[in-house]
């Protein structure tokens, strides 16, 4: 007698499954992502690259100050050479109009741009056409990354009045140290002030000999503080007022140099045009005399940062702190 037919699937009989009838398939168990689990993965991700981005950010103002220092260095070594092979520092500038040439331009050779330094045109205006190839190419190492690159868009001065040419001249983040005050420079006589004096001033021809605080005690270059502009300037005469003209021209000492008689820049925000001061945080960048590049803090007491502007005050505390205006 045959034995009875278990149906398919039937378990009832046996206790134990069975296969499934032939040809049919299993069927995949599909699961996706909840809406709490998706907003829990956003948020992990949220949260590391919060604790990231700080990382990066300062990695890169890192590498940024450090090719800034490299700025300074490339533009100290290049007043060096200057002082060997003209016996002095280079002149902050040799006028106060629109027919002379900064302490930036007379460093070029030195820091192989002879061809822009050789361009210079005297007896044209710095603003000429014929001035484009001395005055209209920006030098890299004279613009810190942490600010802007180098870039050929800032206007030329005009006697203090309203620029004829805007946008083409190039370009610093950097300044000279003029001394105790900006506008320094030399007496009816000729003589210094070494208690006053900085390096590079208006019609300087400082020798290593005078600075008898010591080269590497005296500033040379530093980070030149650019305040934000003001609503109230007009326009066309807004970068006139931050200081921030064409670099390789005379006749504009905010342009050309700071000062330290009011300390350094607090801030991006702070609005006085003569201080040193830069992006970085809570430090300013200066190569001094002898070369070497130093981070001096922000908040540095102003007897010391007179002592680090002046040539020779001795490290006298009673000596001046600034001067008045002598004209621009």
């Amino acid at each position: 007698m045959a034995a009875p037919r278990i149906p398919t699937g039937d378990t009832t009989r046996t206790g134990l499954p069975l296969l499934p009838a032939a040809g049919a398939l299993p069927q995949a168990r599909s699961r996706g992502f909840t809406l709490v689990e998706l907003l829990v993965v956003i948020a992990i991700i949220g949260t590391l690259v919060g604790l990231l981005l700080p990382a990066v950010q300062a990695a890169r103002e890192a590498a940024r100050r450090m090719a800034c220092t490299n700025n300074l260095k490339q533009i100290g070594l290049a007043i060096t050479l200057h002082h060997d092979a003209r016996k002095s520092f280079p002149s902050g500038r040799n006028t106060r109009d629109n027919m002379g040439v900064s302490w930036a331009y007379r460093i070029l050779p030195y820091m192989e741009e002879s061809s822009i330094y050789n361009a210079y045109k005297p007896t044209f205006r710095c603003d000429a056409p014929e001035n484009a190839g001395a005055m209209r190419y920006p030098v890299s190492a004279f613009y810190c990354p942490s600010r802007r690159p180098p870039r050929a868009d800032r206007n030329f001065d005009n006697d203090n009045s309203a620029p004829l040419v805007t946008g083409v001249a190039a370009g610093s983040d950097y300044a000279a140290n003029a001394g105790s005050y900006f506008n320094y420079s030399p007496t009816a006589s000729g003589g210094v002030d070494p208690r006053q004096a900085g390096p590079i001033h208006t019609f300087s021809k400082v020798t290593a000999s005078q600075v008898t605080d010591g080269l590497s005690q005296t500033f040379a270059v530093g980070d030149k503080h650019i305040p934000p502009v003001d609503p109230s300037w007009q326009p066309n005469m807004a970068q006139y007022w931050q200081g921030d003209l064409a670099i390789f021209a005379a006749d504009n000492p905010n342009t050309q140099f700071r000062d330290t008689a009011r300390g350094l820049a607090s801030s991006p925000r702070d609005t006085n045009a003569r201080k040193f001061g830069g992006l970085h945080p809570i430090v300013t960048n200066f190569v001094f005399l002898d070369g070497h590049v130093e981070a001096i803090a922000n908040d540095a007491a102003l007897d010391v940062l007179r002592w680090y502007s002046t040539i020779g005050d001795g490290n006298d505390p009673t000596a001046p702190a600034d001067g008045p205006d002598s004209g621009t």
